[in-house]
C-alpha cells in the first residue's frame, strides 16, 4: 500500500493548496500538490503522509470526498474584519484547540477543587462603562494608578501586569509559535491576541511575534474583555483602527487608561518644554508603552491637531512594518526552558503537576496539554520554581 497510487478528490487537492499558500511550507510541498492537481503526477501513501506532516494537514482529510468545513468560532470576535479571516490558518486553528484544551482542563480542576467563578468575568456585560471598567481592574489586580512607575522597562510592565492576572486567576499564556514546532510561526498579521470567556477559568492568549509595547497593550485589552465577557480575536494588527465596534473602542480606551492615566498624562505633558513628537517619545518611555498610545492620549487632550496625530502614526506604522521585516530575518535562539517556562502560565503548571502527583491527571494529557515529555515537563516545574517534583 505504501507505493500504491491513491485517487485524491480535486476539490480536496484545492483545499488543501489554498490552505497551505497561507502558511510558511517548504516549496517541495506545494510544488508536489501543484503536480498532483494537474495530473502530471499521482500521489503514493507514504506522499500522502509526509505532505501532512510538513503541510499541518490531517492526513485523513486527504481522503475525503468534499472539503472540511472547519469552524474557529474566536474569529467571529475579531476587532477588524480581514478578507485573510474568511479562510483562518492551520496554525491559528491549532493554537486555539490547544488553549480550549488547556482551559477546559484548568475549569474542571477548579470545580473539582470547589473553587468558586470568578466575580468580576462578565461584571460589566451589561452596561459598557469606561471609567468603572478601569477602577474594577485596578481593584482587582490591586494596582494603583501610577502602578508603572514601579518597573523600569515595557518588559517588567508586562511581567507585573501578567503575575497580577495570575493571582487573580486568569489564565494568560503566550507564544510565537505552534506548541514546540519552531517552523511554524503565527503570524502577526493574522492576529496579536485573544480571549476565551470562562467564570472559572478565563484564558488571554498573546502573540509573542508582536512588539513588547504591543504585547503589553493587548494584554490590557483583552483584560477589558474578561470584564465585559466578550470573548476576543484581536487582529487590529497597527493598533489604530478607527472603524470598530463600540465595545473594542471601550477596550481599547481602558487598556489606555490603565497604561496612561488621563490626569497625569495632562500633567507630564505640560512639564515637558521640547516639541510635541519629542515629547511623545519622553512620555512613552515614562509611561513604558508604545508611542501609539501617547499620540491618541495627546490627540484625545487635543494637544495635538487630528493632521499630526495621522501623519505620526503614518510614520509609526511604516517603522513597525520595518520593524517587522527584520524581526523575520532574525534566528529565534535563547534558553528553551526560560522561554517555554515563560509561554505558559505557571499557575496552570502548578495545577497540572499537583494533579499528576495526586494521580488525578494521567502524565500523558500533562504531557500532551504542554507539549513537552516527561524530561522537558520536569524541567519546566523547575524552571518556574516553587513545585516540589
Amino acid at each position: 500500500m505504501a507505493g500504491m497510487n491513491i485517487k485524491i478528490e480535486p476539490s480536496i487537492l484545492n483545499w488543501i493548496i489554498q490552505k497551505i499558500q497561507f502558511q510558511d511550507v517548504n516549496s517541495s510541498v506545494t510544488e508536489l500538490l501543484f503536480k498532483w492537481q494537474s495530473g502530471e503526477k499521482e500521489p503514493t501513501f507514504n506522499q500522502i503522509e509526509d505532505v501532512s506532516k510538513k503541510a499541518n494537514i490531517p492526513f485523513g482529510y486527504f481522503f475525503l470526498t468534499t472539503p472540511p468545513k472547519e469552524e474557529c468560532k474566536i474569529i467571529e470576535f475579531r476587532t477588524v474584519d480581514s478578507l485573510e479571516l474568511q479562510e483562518p490558518s492551520r496554525n491559528l486553528l491549532d493554537t486555539v484547540d490547544a488553549m480550549i484544551d488547556a482551559q477546559e482542563w484548568m475549569k474542571s480542576f477548579l470545580r473539582d477543587n470547589e473553587t468558586d467563578k470568578l466575580p468580576f468575568v462578565g461584571k460589566y456585560n451589561k452596561e459598557l462603562n469606561e471609567c468603572e471598567i478601569v477602577e474594577d481592574i485596578r481593584r482587582v489586580l490591586n494596582l494603583n494608578e501610577s502602578w508603572f512607575t514601579q518597573t523600569a522597562s515595557i518588559a517588567e510592565s508586562f511581567k507585573y501586569l501578567r503575575e497580577k492576572c495570575e493571582n487573580a486567576g486568569i489564565l494568560v499564556m503566550m507564544s510565537g509559535i505552534v506548541g514546540q514546532n519552531t517552523r511554524r510561526k503565527l503570524s502577526i498579521s493574522e492576529f496579536r491576541a485573544f480571549t476565551l470567556i470562562d467564570a472559572y477559568a478565563p484564558l488571554i492568549f498573546i502573540n509573542t511575534c508582536d512588539t513588547e509595547s504591543g504585547r503589553l497593550f493587548s494584554l490590557l485589552h483583552e483584560l477589558a474583555h474578561v470584564w465585559t465577557g466578550t470573548g476576543s480575536f484581536y487582529n487590529d494588527q497597527f493598533g489604530n483602527a478607527n472603524n470598530v465596534s463600540f465595545l473594542e473602542k471601550t477596550c481599547n480606551a481602558v487598556a489606555a487608561e490603565i497604561l496612561v492615566p488621563h490626569e497625569i498624562f495632562r500633567k507630564k505633558w505640560k512639564e515637558h518644554d521640547i516639541d510635541k513628537y519629542g515629547k511623545i517619545a519622553e512620555l512613552a518611555k515614562y509611561f513604558k508603552c508604545s508611542q501609539y498610545v501617547i499620540a491618541r492620549k495627546a490627540l484625545e487632550c487635543s494637544f495635538i491637531s487630528e493632521k499630526d496625530y495621522t501623519d505620526f502614526v503614518d510614520k509609526l506604522t511604516e517603522e513597525y512594518k520595518k520593524w517587522q521585516e527584520q524581526k523575520d530575518k532574525k534566528k529565534s535562539g535563547g534558553d528553551f526552558y526560560k522561554t517555554m517556562g515563560a509561554k505558559m502560565d505557571h499557575r496552570f503548571i502548578r495545577a497540572l503537576a499537583s494533579s499528576a502527583k495526586e494521580g488525578r491527571t494521567q502524565y500523558t494529557d500533562v504531557y500532551r496539554l504542554t507539549n513537552t515529555n516527561r524530561k522537558t515537563f520536569s524541567r519546566l516545574v523547575n524552571e518556574i520554581g516553587d513545585i516540589k517534583w
